[in-house]
């Protein structure tokens, strides 16, 4: 069971954590209650003293939620999406972990459906004595959000990194292996946009929400954390635009290679066909021929047919066409 239970000392500022009791959730103190989505039927005892309709419990439930916000007067329940950044590769970063939250005027609940470095990090600055609970379960909202939209600024970046090496490949080495690639990386990007995008507005409405819930001298904060995201977003439309052009790119390539190797067969071509020719004629079956009952005439014919290889790559060269 990974619950955790963060109070506010009834003399003071500094949070701790205690046990998760009806009497804790009935004190009047701020409160945090952090858990995953298998510790949720340890709280069927306690459900009548949770905000939170059943519905919404339901959904938080469930990992497979889209970004979604709902006021329901008492409560605000929010889900939003975090990347799983315990992997290493990007692409695996982008199955995401889960946060549902329900936001009260007294405390904060979150359900995660699985690890996440940012209620971590929440959890250290807690245990280190910071005051978040004191300024209000709308502050260690804020901490939460904040951390998990920082976490896709290093992943983008790494994205851009990606695509700059996929251009280069793109453009020196185009294999159908980099096609495949970018396609696959364009698939991703789209999947990142469409998290942010969606995030996006469930910050916004953090930033203009009523009082009681939001205080008012949080919303620039969740403001600043919109603005961050809506910077992502836009570098995420950017990387959209790199992967067309990569697309660009790479059958831009392949047509000049390919433009390059008929030119060296055409020409390759155009040499052998008077040669041909020659050989064709000489090769007919008739016994007097010029040159056919000379001793040298085979080395004559060699000669004139070499003379027009030449002759006929010089004049391509003075044409450009080598």
């Amino acid at each position: 069971m990974a619950i955790t239970f963060w109070q506010l000392e009834d003399h003071g500022h500094q949070a701790t954590q205690h046990e998760l009791t009806r009497e804790a959730l009935c004190s009047g103190q701020h409160y945090w209650l952090d858990l995953e989505i298998d510790d949720l039927p340890h709280l069927e005892p306690l459900r009548d003293q949770l905000p939170g309709h059943a519905l919404s419990w339901e959904d938080a439930s469930k990992p497979g939620q889209r970004p979604k916000y709902e006021d329901n007067g008492a409560y605000l329940f929010i889900v939003m999406r975090g990347l799983d950044t315990t992997r290493s590769r990007l692409t695996d970063q982008l199955n995401t972990v889960q946060l549902a939250c329900f936001l009260t005027a007294q405390g904060l609940i979150t359900v995660r459906s699985g690890p996440m470095a940012s209620a971590t990090g929440v959890h250290e600055r807690l245990t280190k004595g910071a005051t978040l609970l004191a300024s209000g379960p709308d502050a260690l909202l804020h901490a939460l959000l904040d951390d998990l939209v920082d976490s896709y600024g290093p992943h983008v970046e790494a994205w851009e990194t990606e695509m700059d090496h996929l251009l280069r490949e793109a453009l020196d080495r185009p294999r159908q292996r980099v096609m495949a690639h970018i396609l696959s990386v364009r698939k991703h990007l789209l999947l990142l946009r469409r998290l942010a995008f969606g995030q996006r507005e469930i910050l916004a409405q953090l930033a203009k929400e009523r009082d009681g819930l939001v205080q008012e001298a949080w919303r620039p904060y969740f403001q600043d954390v919109y603005d961050h995201l809506s910077g992502l977003v836009e570098v995420s439309e950017t990387l959209r635009d790199s992967v067309t052009i990569a697309v660009d790119v790479y059958m831009n390539s392949v047509n000049n290679r390919l433009n390059e190797v008929m030119k060296v067969l055409t020409v390759i071509s155009s040499i052998m066909l008077p040669l041909t020719l020659v050989t064709g004629i000489y090769g007919m079956n008739f016994q007097w021929m010029p040159g056919l009952q000379h001793p040298h005439g085979f080395f004559w014919m060699l000669g004139v047919m070499g003379l027009i290889a030449g002759g006929m790559i010089l004049y391509f060269k003075r044409a450009h066409w080598l």
